[in-house]
């Protein structure tokens, strides 16, 4: 599964916001942006509406096809429900990685489910299988080496993935650190780093510290993977939600992109894993490439929209659509407060 960018998308660095994608040339509307395979990626272990279907997302990293729970092939030790593959050949292709996290998945599904709940054991399946992916990817060729650029198009994309970092170096440059979430929420994972994640467990040979700062960031950039896209703007009438979560994954190139209530981006999952980003207006030459982190069909008001970032990914929106909004809100008298975070659940 190789990646793609399209020639005119770039990336740059704004002082406030840190990384950026943006539109070198002018970008017309349906274009196809990115897509982007994901550096780690999980079936969603705890959503009823996901395993109902009798569907879940094929381990081998390569395919992440799904398939049907009656007809998949499962790990002979049975190590976890959710761990399938769409047939024998898939599973061998997988061995060496998924052999990383099989005697943790045995060891650990059950007691941190029980003890920790469903997200956070979600959560450290991701990490387990990005520290997989880092372990094997040096025995795997690159994710560019043998494409084959035989038109301009394809020479031009190329030469934009070389300006893109991957593999493990993507994924150690993405933004997030201990600072930027509450002392509470810290304490919790380094007790679940030193518990389940330490190098006593798994055979990373990464210390705590660093596994920590891989939660930091994977929880600042993951995304979560539904059926429709996500992001479109103005919302569709008759509005129709994004759907039911099936997966989360980490992807190296997508997770640059930033937030908007008014994105210009809309994003959504193949049928290979692989985050695909399509312009969902024309964007102009210099303008910055932004998605949406929420379904703005389920969070509309700008206090709902504004209590959901901060509670989640610690920041206050200044898109165009919120400093428009406040200042209706302000000339017209109507209550601009911000909502406290304790109104919104905890990221997790």
């Amino acid at each position: 599964m190789l990646p793609w960018i399209h020639p005119h998308l770039a990336q740059s660095v704004n002082p406030n916001k840190g990384r950026q994608l943006q539109a070198a040339q002018p970008i017309q509307r349906g274009e196809v942006l990115l897509i982007d395979p994901p550096y780690a990626i999980i079936p969603i272990s705890d959503v009823d509406a996901a395993t109902s279907s009798g569907n879940i997302i094929c381990n081998n990293p390569q395919c992440n096809t799904t398939v049907p729970q009656e007809k998949g092939t499962h790990c002979p030790k049975r190590c976890n429900k959710d761990v399938i593959w769409c047939n024998k050949d898939c599973r061998d292709t997988d061995k060496a990685r998924h052999n990383f996290e099989c005697t943790w998945l045995a060891k650990y599904t059950a007691s941190l489910r029980s003890k920790w709940g469903y997200y956070n054991f979600g959560m450290l399946w991701l990490i387990v299988r990005a520290l997989a992916r880092r372990c094997t990817e040096s025995s795997q060729s690159h994710d560019t080496a043998t494409a084959d650029y035989n038109d301009q198009e394809s020479q031009q994309s190329h030469l934009s993935l070389s300006r893109f970092k991957s593999g493990w170096a993507a994924i150690d440059a993405l933004c997030g650190t201990t600072e930027t979430w509450s002392h509470a929420q810290v304490r919790e994972w380094t007790v679940l780093v030193k518990k389940y994640l330490s190098s006593s467990a798994l055979p990373h040979n990464l210390p705590n510290t660093d596994v920590l700062a891989l939660i930091c960031k994977e929880e600042a950039n993951s995304f979560g993977l539904y059926p429709r896209e996500t992001g479109v703007f103005p919302p569709p009438d008759p509005t129709a939600n994004r759907g039911e979560q099936f997966g989360a994954a980490v992807y190296p190139r997508a997770s640059i992109a930033n937030h908007s209530c008014c994105p210009n981006i809309i994003h959504k999952p193949d049928e290979q894993g692989r985050m695909v980003f399509t312009a969902g207006r024309d964007i102009a030459a210099g303008e910055e490439c932004c998605i949406s982190y929420f379904d703005l069909t389920q969070y509309v008001g700008l206090q709902e929209r504004r209590g959901r970032l901060q509670s989640l990914f610690r920041f206050k929106c200044g898109c165009a659509r919120c400093v428009e909004e406040e200042a209706e809100q302000e000339a017209t008298g109507e209550d601009g407060n911000e909502v406290g975070w304790d109104a919104f659940p905890d990221f997790g």
